[in-house]
């Protein structure tokens, strides 16, 4: 039956909708073309500016990466130049020595000496004549006894004659480059040799000592002045610049600092002024000498490349906008176009429903009055519809009433064959009732009983029926309605056999009543297994409550109120009760809510099952399994330490490596105190803070040994920690090792605190980067690739998530399960031994209750661990 408040849609309707729906369908439509043409057009210009930037951007990076290589060549060819001209002058210098030694006698010495000293002033060097024969040093001594210092660290005349006899084995027309790396210095020298009187004599010419950071950097400055390079070059220990702006001069950093402008150049100046290291972000547009701590630097700057091409960006935009208005225009024709169709079309159809409408109006009014003749016929749908003829004694069943009994049309045809198929305990009370309707004394039919169904079984119905008299006063024809109340019926009995099986059980059958005392409506006999009786409950001279435990009758009545509260349809509770001899028993009892009417719960029923046996069973078993995890809880302990003194050795290689840069630059800074510590030009501000840099260093290196010795104690207890600074500390133990392999490690980490065992957590991480580490070289191996670890962290509610992944390969598909098994590896049996992962499980799962899964990515593995804040 049609609901009241439904919208009835007339003709006129459906026509009004037929010309606006298309109309507006258009303008939707028009409207989406629109905005879908803007963001691809505004998309395809993002991407065309993009890649004109980044094609810009890395066009100029490689021409100033190669404008730096030039000048760097450039540079070693001036140094080359610079020992080359010194060692033309030094050949000079001799060959001067030896003809004037020639062409004068040896008794005139003086005369000589002389001019040997008229040419070393003259050409700043130092002179040295020695005999071969009986290694005498006729002069230049001094030059002598630095090279012996320089060889041996000694000056006994034992070392005196071997280094003449070096000089001598090297033969005539001989240069030597003298270096001594501690002071960073060199000398140049040259040697001929001459025969005077039958006596061979050796005549050389030292360079004075020279540093060959000065040689250097004098070979920088030059090269920029004499070649015009754009590019400006910083002294970082005494923190000058030459050529910052251009100007070919030296400018003191801290003066260009104090009008600091956004350029690339300004941020590597006060990068380096601050710190004496090298950082590998300034690559791109810069080159570092790192054995002078020199730095040369492009003059480079993004937003001047930006200028550059701003006039191509503005052509792309201009052009893509000239698309969009162009497509616009078209959309909007073409928009209009099939409106006016629309509007065309909506006309010829509107006459055609005018015609139509008129005539359904009045076919509705002549079928209107069939409505209600079958009104009783709608309503009675969902039960089983069937109608006797008492003058044919025919019976004809609506199909509802044919599948409920599985029974084909015609199979039952009149009310004898209706009548035989009534079970026959029944029959009797259906046939009393039709009685008294033949006998027109009740015309109404109300009764429950079994039908037989075709599959030969019975099936309770509820059977209401009116009987109708015709206008000759005879029973005319009745209406019957049937319904299925077979489950009810079905359920009813089993409820009741299952009371009848439990009455003399161990398992108790109740039902309370909804108020304050439970009072007991009825209980099962089998209530005397706890001493009482049934009489007891049922007279209400016990209630149910007295019969649970004092301390235990509020958890029973929360149990109640929760299922009262949130509508549950049952509810468990286990609780002890007080037998009649006194004695406690674990009881665990479940019930379902019974509603009357009105939608409120008004009884309780359920059952009562005694659990003191099983109750008691897992005491013991909880005291068991509590000393059970407690002796394994103790060998992981011990196993983890173990796993941590395995890896000892190479963690003091990771020291090693980290101690390496901070001992080179304490060396760099005191070798710069010792040069600069009389030098009028350094102050005391800057000798305190290079002093202030060294300490530095030293106290981070014994924060590597601190990181370490803390490292290998096992964690007794739980303590609070941060997981950001755990993992930046157990990276500065680890991350120069794997910067020399090659290895880099990303980090994307919140700082979030949690309560767990430390030194335990510690040792699961690096065991997964060590098999990380061990992956990535392997695969290193077989192919060249950027080798990544990632690791990330993230909080969800009170859980912690790290995961750490890395592109070294996959794992097999059919061993990935497997993986965290004791000496399971994947490696040769001399690379690993199986227990790293096993011990990462058990450090996670069983100490720190957490959980630790890995699974295969893109040409990777990832790990995830999850933790309790």
């Amino acid at each position: 039956m049609q609901n009241k408040n439904e919208k009835r849609y007339t003709l006129e309707y459906i026509q009004k909708l037929f010309s606006q729906i298309p109309a507006i369908f258009i303008l939707l439509l028009s409207t989406l073309l629109i905005v879908i043409t803007f963001f691809i057009l505004e998309t395809k210009e993002n991407r065309e500016i993009d890649l004109l930037k980044q094609k810009t951007f890395l066009n100029e990076k490689f021409e100033k990466k190669q404008y730096l290589e030039k000048f760097r060549l450039q540079v070693d060819k001036q140094l080359k130049k610079s020992f080359l001209d010194e060692e033309i002058l030094l050949k000079k210098v001799s060959y001067k020595a030896s003809g004037y030694l020639e062409s004068n006698s040896l008794s005139k010495f003086e005369i000589l000496s002389d001019y040997f000293k008229s040419l070393e002033m003259e050409n700043d060097v130092k002179i040295v004549v020695f005999t071969k024969d009986n290694l005498n040093i006729l002069y230049g001594k001094k030059s002598i006894k630095y090279l012996e210092k320089l060889i041996f660290n000694s000056n006994d005349d034992i070392h005196e004659d071997i280094t003449l006899q070096y000089i001598s084995s090297q033969g005539k027309n001989n240069t030597q480059y003298w270096k001594n790396d501690d002071k960073k210095t060199v000398r140049l020298s040259f040697f001929d040799s001459v025969n005077i009187l039958g006596y061979e004599y050796y005549i050389g010419s030292f360079s004075t000592i020279n540093s060959i950071r000065k040689i250097t950097k004098d070979s920088i400055v030059d090269t920029i002045s004499k070649n015009d390079y754009k590019i400006w070059f910083y002294d970082i220990l005494s923190q000058e610049t030459f050529n910052f702006y251009n100007q070919k001069k030296f400018i003191k950093s801290n003066v260009l600092l104090e009008n600091r402008k956004h350029t690339q150049s300004f941020e590597i100046l006060e990068h380096y002024f601050k710190d004496l290291e090298y950082n590998q972000y300034f690559d791109d547009n810069s080159f570092f000498y790192h054995k002078f701590n020199f730095l040369i630097v492009n003059f480079y700057d993004e937003k001047s490349i930006e200028n550059s091409i701003s006039g191509s960006i503005t052509s792309i935009k201009k052009e893509y906008r000239n698309w969009f208005f162009q497509i616009l225009g078209i959309i909007i024709v073409v928009t209009s176009i099939l409106i006016l169709f629309t509007f065309l079309f909506s006309n010829f159809v509107g006459k055609i429903f005018n015609k139509y409408n008129s005539e359904l109006e009045n076919k509705t009014i002549s079928l209107e009055h069939w409505k209600k003749r079958f009104e009783l016929a709608i309503i009675a749908s969902n039960d089983g519809l069937w109608d006797i003829d008492f003058k044919t004694k025919m019976i004809y069943f609506s199909d509802k009433w044919l599948d409920m009994f599985g029974y084909e049309k015609d199979e039952v045809k009149t009310f004898s064959d209706w009548f035989n198929l009534i079970h026959n305990d029944d029959k009797a009370n259906v046939e009393n009732l039709f009685s008294k309707i033949f006998a027109k004394a009740d015309d109404t039919f109300i009764c429950e009983y079994r039908l037989k169904t075709k599959n030969d079984g019975f099936k309770w119905v509820l059977a209401r029926g009116k009987s109708f008299i015709g206008e000759d006063g005879e029973l005319d024809r009745m209406l019957m309605m049937s319904m299925d109340i077979d489950k009810n019926k079905r359920l009813k009995k089993e409820l009741l056999d299952v009371e009848l099986l439990v009455e003399d059980g161990k398992i108790v059958i109740f039902k309370l009543v909804n108020d304050e005392e439970l009072s007991v409506k009825y209980i099962s006999n089998s209530i005397k297994n706890f001493g009482f009786t049934k009489r007891e409950f049922e007279s209400h001279e016990r209630n149910f409550m007295e019969l649970i435990h004092k301390e235990d009758r509020d958890k029973f009545q929360v149990a109640i109120n929760a299922a009262l509260k949130n509508d549950l349809q049952n509810f468990t509770v286990e609780c002890r009760v007080k037998n009649a001899e006194n004695k406690t028993r674990w009881i665990s009892t479940r019930a379902i809510l019974i509603k009357n009417h009105s939608r409120q719960v008004s009884h309780f029923y359920g059952y009562i099952s005694d659990i003191t046996k099983i109750k008691l069973s897992e005491e013991e078993l909880k005291v068991k399994v509590q000393e059970e995890l407690d002796k394994n809880r103790q060998k992981d302990r011990i196993l983890i330490q173990q796993n941590k003194l395995a890896s000892m050795g190479e963690m003091l290689g990771n020291i090693a490596h980290q101690w390496r840069q901070p001992l080179n630059n304490v060396s760099l800074i005191l070798h710069f105190l010792r040069d600069n510590y009389k030098n009028d030009a350094v102050n005391e501000a800057q000798i305190n803070k290079f002093m202030n840099r060294a300490f530095k260093h030293i106290d981070y290196m014994s924060d590597t040994i601190d990181d370490f010795r803390n490292f290998y104690k096992p964690s007794k207890s739980k303590n609070e920690f941060s997981i950001k600074e755990l993992i930046d500390s157990l990276l500065q133990m680890i991350k120069t090792q794997f910067d020399e392999d090659g290895i880099k490690i990303n980090i994307e980490y919140e700082d979030i605190k949690i309560l767990n065992y430390e030194n335990e957590l510690k040792q699961a991480l690096l065991n997964i980067l060590n098999n990380a580490k061990d992956a990535l070289l392997s695969k290193k191996t077989e192919e060249n690739f950027e080798a990544l670890i990632n690791i990330k962290t993230s909080q969800n509610d009170d859980k912690l998530k790290i995961e750490i992944s890395n592109n070294g390969g996959n794992i097999d598909e059919e061993i990935i399960d497997r993986i965290f098994e004791p000496y399971f590896t994947t490696k040769f049996e001399d690379q690993g031994t199986g227990i790293g992962l096993y011990m990462t499980k058990s450090i996670v799962e069983a100490n720190m209750k957490g959980k630790i899964e890995v699974e295969n990515i893109s040409s990777g593995v990832k790990f995830t661990i999850t933790l309790d804040i």
